[in-house]
């Protein structure tokens, strides 16, 4: 199963959201598109929203 961890913004990619390593090419980050239409799960609107300062802070 391709999992979703949380929702974020990266300076580079905007809003994104944090992925599980198994998810190959994929990992780290995805955009909310290709989140998507990979298929990832939960849905990216379920997803709980990280702020960029707390996740630098990993």
């Amino acid at each position: 199963m391709k999992r979703g961890l949380f929702r974020t913004t990266d300076t580079f990619l905007g809003e994104c959201a944090r992925v599980h390593e198994d998810a190959g090419d994929a990992f780290p980050y995805l955009r909310p598109d290709l989140y998507r239409l990979l298929g990832f799960q939960p849905p990216y609107e379920d997803l709980p929203l990280v702020s960029a300062p707390l996740q630098e802070q990993r």
